[in-house]
């Protein structure tokens, strides 16, 4: 009787242990997420921060310098003498314009102070300090606001803009007003249109406005080419003021011997008989402005005033181009202003260049080759055969 052999009892089957990802496995899809991530910031930084950028910063505040040599003022001391007196003068325009309240993310308030003051004057050709005594002086000596101060005028204007358009905003508590005398309340201006301190951002080589503070009206602001000053391209654009009575009622300014003045006629140096003449203050005035396109910033400026005292038409035995000089001055901005406001305006389009083009191309470029790589290790077949390497050699790798 044969036997059989016994079966050889057989071990139980373990089921195996889940697979663990490995580094070669994650880095794929890790690559693919980052360099979406990438490719989102790209699209997104010119589109949304770089925006943040191009609007007048609530931080503004710079001051300019003009100067004007030659310039030709009235002697205001000759008002307390028997005629009327003119002076040649080297005269100097600062400007200082700083953002206050009401400003938001929207708007921002600015409020320039302007000055012109006297840095020497010219009587019978020598030079004489503004303070100093002089003919007609000593009649106003005690007064707070002598004939020898060395200020010419001054004004204060407050404007509320849109940050990005640069245009007055005056809806909501915007401010518009210009203040010509200390002693007197600001005069508004509810209808005030066009740029005078500042530009848009992406200024356009186009027509465009400006207003005029002294005389309180907007005029065309034309674009006249293009021109380089301290090493940086700008546009050049011109205003013209027209001659206008800045002691018509409509423009509300206070009445006072700066903008009307009562004199002899012997005074005026107008022959015939002795009788009483009344001039009023004409002012007209060219702007050339050299304008950085990108960042809407004034760097250069020459300023062209003309101011002179005249009569009204028809006034008997006036000639009718009788003219006595005020203020007759061309200012321009100083190789200190000039180079000060090229700075501003490198300062205000650097973040632009970093944000808007510098980072968007380098994590552009980071985002497309992170893309590639990623799809790479996730599917070697598109790799070249030398470089593939299969999933068990990768991981073979991996210690137990």
């Amino acid at each position: 009787m044969s036997s059989e052999p016994s079966p050889v009892p057989q071990s139980p089957v373990e089921p195996s242990a889940p697979r663990r990802w490995s580094t070669a496995d994650l880095a794929g899809p890790t690559l693919i997420f980052v360099g979406s991530f990438l490719i989102a910031v790209t699209i997104a930084l010119p589109t949304l921060l770089v925006g943040t950028f191009r609007e007048i910063p609530l931080s503004t505040d710079f001051t300019t310098v003009a100067t004007a040599e030659d310039a030709t003022i009235l002697d205001r001391c000759s008002l307390a003498t028997p005629t009327a007196r003119t002076l040649d003068a080297d005269l100097v325009r600062q400007q200082r314009v700083v953002a206050v309240q009401p400003s938001d993310e929207h708007r921002v308030t600015l409020q320039a102070g302007t000055s012109v003051q006297a840095e020497t004057l010219r009587i019978d050709d020598r030079a004489v300090e503004p303070e100093d005594p002089r003919p007609g002086s000593g009649a106003n000596a005690d007064s707070p606001e002598a004939c020898n101060d060395a200020t010419v005028n001054a004004v204060k204007d407050r404007v509320t803009l849109d940050r990005e358009t640069a245009e007055p905003q005056l809806s909501a508590r915007g401010a518009s007003e210009i203040q010509y005398d200390s002693n007197e309340a600001p005069v508004l201006v509810p209808d005030r249109r066009g740029f005078t301190y500042v530009l848009p951002f992406d200024t356009s080589p186009t027509d465009h406005e400006f207003f005029d503070v002294v005389t309180r009206t907007t005029v065309p602001l034309k674009y006249a080419g293009d021109t380089e000053v301290v090493g940086k391209d700008v546009a050049r654009f011109r205003a013209e003021v027209p001659e206008t009575d800045l002691a018509q009622a409509a423009l509300g300014r206070p009445v006072g011997t700066d903008v009307v003045i009562t004199r002899p006629s012997s005074w005026f140096g107008v022959d015939g008989p002795r009788r009483n003449l009344t001039a009023t203050l004409r002012h007209r005035a060219s702007w050339d402005l050299a304008v950085e396109p990108r960042t809407g910033t004034i760097v250069d400026a020459k300023i062209t005033v003309d101011e002179s005292y005249a009569f009204p038409d028809g006034t008997p035995g006036v000639p009718a181009d009788f003219r006595l000089p005020h203020l007759q001055a061309t200012f321009s901005y100083d190789t200190n202003t000039q180079s000060q406001m090229s700075r501003l305006a490198s300062d205000l389009a650097t973040p632009i260049t970093i944000w808007g083009r510098i980072v968007p191309i380098v994590t552009g470029v980071l985002g497309v080759v992170a893309l590639v790589v990623g799809g790479l290790l996730i599917n070697p077949a598109w790799l070249p055969a030398r470089f593939r390497r299969t999933r068990a050699e990768a991981s073979a790798e991996v210690p137990e």
